[in-house]
């Protein structure tokens, strides 16, 4: 009888700590403060390896201004092909938030010597804008994230910015375990975020034959 008088309280404590980290999470993420009040460090840091070997490094830092949240991305990726040719890939973004709501992202992208700049903004009559690589988007819907994967709506979205090309594409958002999810439909990976909802991890493939991970370093 002791013991399960000791489990239900036990259950009971749990239920009560993942109601408050609920809470506590939604009060950040409709704050002023969001998303330093997710990453109290004010970065986040990978190692990116292609089939278990390092290949490059992706980092993310916040700044306050005023009201408003900069979040800046930098990744680099350096990755042998063909024997003897190197593929590199570098990445920059700076994109402006308020209350968990993108005002605007700026990306500049050299893709192997392909180089290319993507921007997403509000108009004049408060409609996103999209110019992307191929052409230009422009929609109502201010809610739409951007594939900069630290934002944990990200797992509520039915569509997403890919930040690799400026195109909206349509996903469905799938649950595996405590931490990870399945991202699937026009672009597929598995991301992680831990009970907290900070982004923690991420993986996908690049080509039949190719598995790129992200392995965290500093995600607190």
């Amino acid at each position: 009888m002791k013991k399960i008088v000791l489990f239900l309280f036990l259950l009971i404590l749990i239920c009560i700590s993942n109601t408050y980290i609920a809470s506590s999470n939604e009060n950040c993420l409709k704050s002023v403060e969001f998303p330093i009040c997710l990453y109290p460090n004010m970065s986040i840091d990978f190692l990116i390896y292609r089939n278990n070997k390092e290949v490059g490094w992706h980092k993310v830092t916040f700044k306050k201004s005023d009201n408003l949240v900069i979040a800046e991305t930098k990744a680099y990726i350096k990755a042998p092909y063909l024997l003897i040719f190197d593929y590199i890939m570098e990445y920059h973004s700076i994109s402006t938030w308020n209350k968990g709501k993108l005002i605007n992202l700026k990306i500049s992208l050299n893709d192997d010597g392909d180089e290319y700049t993507i921007e997403v903004f509000k108009d004049s009559g408060g409609k996103m804008v999209i110019k992307g690589k191929e052409e230009e988007l422009v929609f109502e819907d201010d809610s739409i994230l951007p594939t900069e994967h630290w934002h944990p709506n990200e797992l509520k979205a039915s569509t997403l910015i890919n930040t690799l090309n400026g195109e909206l594409v349509n996903v469905t958002v799938t649950q595996i375990d405590d931490e990870t999810w399945y991202v699937d439909g026009d672009i597929k990976y598995y991301i992680n975020y831990d009970n907290n909802s900070r982004w923690t991890g991420l993986k996908f493939k690049a080509d039949e034959d190719e598995v790129i991970e992200y392995i965290c370093t500093n995600c607190n």
